[in-house]
């Protein structure tokens, strides 16, 4: 009996399908073998841009080199659950890893509206509701609470990496995608719940004025 694990195929072949979005670093794909997966594939010219021949020398120290940001989501999403066996993190649930014509890419499962697209970022509920509506408020409020309540370890919060939308874990909800786990060379977050908290909190209140900074709302939103 053939293994289901040798059934698909080794490489997957990305090059020359369009991206469903694409970020500073990174590119989403949808998994061509799971309408519910996406694959995250670090873009090429980011890699020679922070990792190449050109980069400063400690970049290039790291074993994982471009992939360490994998690393980190791998480990702190296994974390989390480990340690919240009864709760449901407000992060993206991490699948794999799997070989692709554009590198490594990393399989998270896709967040998802009503309809099925993907989840709409923050920052575009944020400009579509004119601002921090009550609605909004009040799952931003659950979503800080559940990072606390989880322990979660946050490297990077803005509002394009945090979406509304539900997965397998449950229903609508705020959801980081990427940015989560340990980035420090002295990993003070792991050591310490108080100074994790903290530091969540400090990167919650900076993500919401990135946000009012960044995407201005004019005249309309003061008319409200």
């Amino acid at each position: 009996m053939q293994s289901p694990y040798f059934t698909a195929p080794l490489e997957l072949h990305l090059r020359d399908v369009p991206a469903l979005t694409t970020g500073q670093l990174r590119r989403i794909y949808q998994d061509p073998r799971n309408p519910r997966m996406l694959i995250k594939v670090v873009r090429e010219d980011a890699i020679e841009r922070r990792w190449g021949g050109r980069a400063r020398w400690y970049k290039r120290l790291p074993r994982t080199l471009h992939y360490g940001g994998y690393v980190r989501e791998l480990k702190e999403y296994i974390a989390t659950r480990a340690r919240n066996p009864g709760r449901n993190a407000p992060i993206v649930h991490v699948v794999g890893i799997v070989h692709t014509d554009l590198g490594l890419g990393l399989v998270t499962e896709k967040v998802q509206s009503a309809d099925g697209a993907l989840a709409p970022t923050l920052a575009l509920l944020y400009e579509r509701e004119r601002g921090f509506s009550p609605a909004i408020e009040h799952s931003l409020a659950q979503f800080l609470d559940d990072l606390l309540a989880c322990n979660v370890i946050v490297g990077d919060m803005h509002a394009w990496n945090i979406v509304y939308g539900g997965d397998s874990h449950g229903s609508e909800r705020f959801v980081l995608i990427d940015g989560f786990g340990e980035k420090h060379l002295v990993p003070l977050a792991s050591m310490s719940r108080r100074f994790n908290a903290r530091n969540t909190r400090k990167l919650y209140r900076r993500m919401r004025e990135q946000l009012q900074r960044l995407v201005p709302l004019g005249s309309a939103a003061a008319s409200d």
